[in-house]
């Protein structure tokens, strides 16, 4: 394959950068491949962190997704603590914040996400944490081991995971959340009231439609305080409200909204500029969206990777997919949806194994909620995949394998 006397360069070695760098040697590239990263840890895998880490079951060598010896064989240049400022798509340079300037012949951001910070009166003092980097695991797990109270902001994910973790651990969990139901936007209300329930269940007390105004404590927090005058005791506290992608690196003529808009095949609006995973807004389904979770990051970092080689454009067409586990719950959601115009349950949510499919007018499957139903996992993916409207008495049918299900050649409608 023909190498080119200026790299490829990678910014930011989260889960997309690594797999995209490792992706470029495995499809031939010869030339040089440069990964930077302002972290200065090796490149590590999140979602461990909000749990197993937590928990003391995972060491820090257990997470770690690369050694330096195995990117090193790839012929990968790794450089931590490096932070990127600026870019200049005309010289194809990229500068750092202590005036290292990087040539590149294609450059591939992958920079990630920030977290949404919470900004109320007391929220620096100690004790109140965000969970994000390798770093902020740690902090919490030192943190938690002499501590009962904790107080968790937000009932996204992230915030139920840590519930069930801290839960596991004997601790005392109030989560406060702003919404009327946990998940509600991503899942709908039915959902929503599930997994409410869900924490309940396992002694979190969960308080909704409140907000913290302040955090009280010397040095030290030792409580928040609501705007309706609730009073939460608590030693600690995990803040999680969100990400924001991460466009630091900008250009007048760089389109951003969120994030990088990026076309199917990961290109920005700057010539050989390309972004992938958290970082991006790309194309599904005629809409722009932003995934935030591992499975979108490896595959889009590895198709982004491809058609930095040139040669026929691939375009990005995963299904969404993304997981959570939480107390005795294996949760996977696949599809992508904001509105949908009914839902059709299989399973028996008492039973605590069912699938919840989103349908659209046309009822078609635009995505599905699945818990601790693995075996169901590939016959949904393919069933959103193939856009044909089902019948929903025979999604609602527990009798039914959806293994079975399948759509008819050149007719658009589903046989079993």
């Amino acid at each position: 394959m023909t190498t080119t006397a200026k790299p490829i360069v990678i910014i930011g070695a989260g889960i997309a950068g690594v797999h995209a760098a490792e992706t470029l040697r495995n499809e031939g590239y010869e030339g040089r491949i440069v990964l930077v990263d302002r972290d200065t840890q090796l490149p590590y895998d999140r979602p461990p962190l909000s749990k197993e880490f937590i928990l003391g079951e995972l060491s820090e060598a257990d997470i770690s997704l690369r050694s330096n010896e195995s990117l090193t064989a790839l012929r990968i240049e790794l450089k931590l603590g490096v932070e990127i400022v600026s870019i200049d798509a005309k010289k194809k340079i990229a500068i750092s914040s202590d005036d290292e300037i990087l040539e590149w012949e294609k450059l591939l951001l992958t920079t990630g996400s920030s977290l949404r910070k919470l900004q109320v009166k007391g929220s620096d003092l100690e004790g109140i944490h965000y969970l994000k980097t390798l770093s902020d695991a740690k902090a919490i797990r030192q943190k938690l081991d002499g501590i009962q109270q904790v107080a968790i902001v937000g009932a996204g994910f992230i915030g139920a995971e840590l519930a069930s973790s801290f839960k596991k651990q004997g601790k005392e969990v109030t989560i406060l959340e702003r919404m009327p139901l946990p998940l509600a936007h991503i899942l709908g209300e039915e959902m929503g009231e599930y997994f409410l329930q869900l924490h309940q269940s396992e002694g979190v007390h969960v308080i909704t439609e409140d907000a913290v105004v302040q955090f009280d404590g010397t040095t030290q927090v030792e409580k928040a305080l609501t705007e309706k005058g609730r009073i939460i005791p608590c030693q600690a506290v995990i803040v999680g409200i969100g990400v924001i992608p991460n466009t630091f690196l900008s250009d007048k003529e760089l389109h951003v909204d969120r994030g990088y808009i990026v076309n199917e095949f990961g290109e920005t609006s700057l010539p050989n500029v390309y972004a992938a995973g958290d970082c991006a807004m790309w194309p599904y389904r005629g809409d722009n969206i932003h995934i935030e979770h591992w499975d979108h990051a490896v595959n889009h970092g590895k198709c982004v990777a491809k058609n930095l080689l040139g040669g026929e454009p691939i375009s990005y067409t995963a299904i969404p997919y993304f997981w959570s586990d939480q107390y005795d719950h294996r949760i996977q959601y696949f599809g992508h949806t904001k509105n949908w115009d009914s839902a059709v349950l299989q399973g028996n949510m008492e039973d605590k194994q069912f699938t919840y499919f989103y349908l659209n007018e046309s009822g078609v499957i635009d995505a599905a909620l699945l818990v601790n139903q693995p075996k169901n996992a590939l016959a949904v993916r393919r069933l959103i995949k193939q856009q044909q409207s089902v019948d929903s008495d025979l999604l609602s049918n527990p009798e039914v394998n959806l293994k079975n299900v399948h759509v008819q050649e050149n007719e658009d409608k589903v046989s079993y």
